[in-house]
């Protein structure tokens, strides 16, 4: 998209400043509130609260670049960002409209579509899943295949992380059984892996591979992403948005692939922006460790297109949460569960240069 025992404050920020929004609903619900110190709400904009689980962190570094250089406000957008721990949450206020805009994965549109909740994503932000599993080098754990009789940790038994489990163990002709166990530790993949706790441990790879490495071993990481096509962090909306105020929807996505253009351009400059104004209690020396997962993440945000999702995605994602049981069946319209129309007018606008 999340119960996290933290063992002292550096080591908490190091994995939440990577974790993303798909992983906040296991959490317990607590909100910041995060502005640019000079952003004004101008009686000629449009208030927008944007939904972005988990806590302030560089990993939200377009969405900050966007704020913070205006894009928001030149399409009449006075937006405020909620972070929240509480996804669950965001969620249900997505599908009742009482929020117009978040950011979540794939899965969560397919799940709560299933529910007769309609949300709709609008631009996929994320182009490669960002979960895997970390397991130390020497066992020798490179390939799904090699999960086969394993004790694996993985968060929780639900949302990205299980979800790209399940793809993993698909590829290699695996079921949950296969595995030694299958246990829920939470946020504390470090812990349990330098403990040995557990032999490998579902994660997301942008930073907690990084945390493994600096407080124990070196690690193997197996990315879901080199082995199924599924559908992660993107821009959620709901179908009344669309239907009743549907320029506000291109605005949000034509500020949001701005501010994404702009931080692959210059991850120094978005990573500037991000500390000095949105991340400000990021000790200094976190830093360096921190722009790391900057540019991780930039990995899995490149594509030809920006902002466009692959309807064959969609499909993988949504045969995963039936074999898991977490569907019941297809849903009657898989299309509806995204819209790129609004996409390809932003692209087409700034090609003309609109």
């Amino acid at each position: 998209m999340r119960t996290q025992r933290a063992t002292n404050t550096s080591r908490m920020r190091l994995i939440a400043a990577a974790a993303l929004p798909v992983i906040a609903a296991v959490l317990a619900a607590s909100i910041w509130l995060t502005r640019d110190d000079n952003a004004t709400q101008d009686a000629d904009l449009t208030p927008v609260t944007l939904f972005m689980s988990y806590i302030p962190s560089v990993q939200f570094a377009p969405v900050y670049v966007a704020d913070h250089r205006g894009y928001f406000a030149d399409e009449g957008i006075a937006v405020t960002f909620e972070h929240s721990l509480n996804e669950a949450d965001g969620i249900d206020r997505l599908a009742v409209n009482d929020l117009q805009f978040g950011l979540a994965s794939g899965e969560q549109v397919l799940l709560a579509r299933a529910n007769g909740r309609p949300l709709v994503y609008v631009f996929a932000w994320y182009h490669r899943f960002p979960v895997g599993i970390a397991a130390p080098k020497q066992l020798g754990i490179t390939h799904p295949e090699d999960l086969a009789g394993r004790v694996v940790g993985i968060p929780a038994i639900y949302g990205a992380s299980y979800i790209g489990l399940r793809a993993l163990l698909d590829a290699a002709g695996l079921t949950e059984a296969d595995l030694a166990e299958l246990r829920a530790i939470g946020y504390t993949a470090p812990e349990n892996i330098c403990a040995g706790e557990v032999e490998a441990a579902v994660v997301y790879v942008v930073n907690e591979p990084l945390a493994i490495e600096s407080q124990c071993t070196p690690v193997d990481v197996i990315e879901v992403s080199d082995y199924a096509d599924l559908v992660a962090n993107g821009l959620l909306t709901n179908e009344q948005t669309i239907r009743d105020h549907p320029e506000l929807v291109a605005g949000m996505v034509r500020a949001l692939k701005r501010g994404l253009e702009d931080t692959l351009q210059d991850p120094e400059a978005a990573f500037t922006i991000s500390v000095e104004h949105y991340v400000r209690d990021l000790p200094a020396e976190q830093y360096p460790v921190q722009r790391q997962v900057l540019l991780n993440s930039i990995e899995l945000w490149r594509a030809e297109t920006l902002g466009l999702t692959d309807p064959v995605a969609w499909e993988r994602t949504q045969q995963i949460l039936i074999d898991a049981g977490l569907i019941g069946a297809p849903l009657d319209d898989l299309a509806a569960a995204y819209d790129m129309h609004f996409v390809r007018e932003a692209s087409a606008r700034a090609s003309s240069g609109q």
